[in-house]
């Protein structure tokens, strides 16, 4: 049997091994997007690598330089769109122009080739650029003095939650926080004075590299009906 790309985690819980994951992902090209806030972004995954990726704070013009750095980064890695297997989007929470941005320029691809969509939380996104730190908890920006967060684990240098995402007052949110473990931040850079949080960044290619990772897991075959996480806690899973 051939066990390239097979990846088994086991865990023993119970004194039962119990298989976790098996990942046969590495061989899936991908291409991921992520417009959720300032960033315009959109990268190249084959066999679990990002072998290219276009990225630049561009905010507000995302809808006009998607289709450019897509076609840029074509050129660049030459991919061919009949070879993709997937596309991935950073589904939010973000801005709400962004995410509906991002996630329309993937529908378009994949409803023209028949291509699954893999939606790719922000927050884990962000904590996965993050690994080398396992942050337990990440803050978004909302508006005003609002946040997104979300506590997080890690299995293997994977970031997952057992927690839905959830809103709170920033000053509200920082009499909650247990300030011994990591938490990272991003874009609340008005409200955070004095808060040794970790300032966390953007990247399409964190987002292609966690749906290559959980590929089968969160690929949406019919996406017809997939929509932003605008405001609302969620927790993104396979569609039935």
């Amino acid at each position: 049997m051939n066990f390239l790309g097979l990846k088994i985690i086991l865990i023993k819980e119970n004194y039962v091994l119990v298989v976790l994951q098996i990942l046969m992902n590495d061989h899936k090209n991908i291409l991921a997007i992520e417009t959720s806030s300032n960033i315009c972004g959109i990268a190249y995954i084959t066999k679990g690598i990002c072998v290219g990726s276009i990225e630049n704070d561009l905010s507000k013009k995302h809808a006009e330089i998607l289709p450019e750095y897509y076609l840029k980064l074509q050129k660049e890695t030459d991919f061919v769109l009949d070879e993709i297997d997937a596309v991935a989007v950073s589904i939010g929470p973000g801005s709400f122009t962004g995410l509906r941005v991002g996630l329309s320029f993937a529908k378009g691809i994949a409803f023209s080739k028949g291509l699954p969509i893999i939606p790719i939380s922000t927050m884990m996104s962000l904590a996965y650029v993050l690994k080398e730190s396992l942050p337990e908890m990440g803050i978004i920006y909302s508006h005003a003095r609002r946040v997104f967060y979300q506590n997080i684990k890690w299995d293997h240098d994977i970031p997952h939650s057992n927690d839905d995402i959830s809103v709170a007052e920033w000053d509200d949110l920082l009499e909650k926080i247990d300030y011994s473990k990591n938490t990272f931040q991003w874009n609340c850079g008005s409200l955070n004075n004095g808060n040794s949080f970790i300032d966390a960044k953007l990247s399409s290619s964190s987002v292609g590299l966690l749906a290559s990772i959980n590929y089968e897991k969160l690929k949406i075959d019919r996406p017809f009906e997939l929509v932003p996480n605008y405001v609302s806690p969620f927790v993104v899973g396979k569609k039935k």
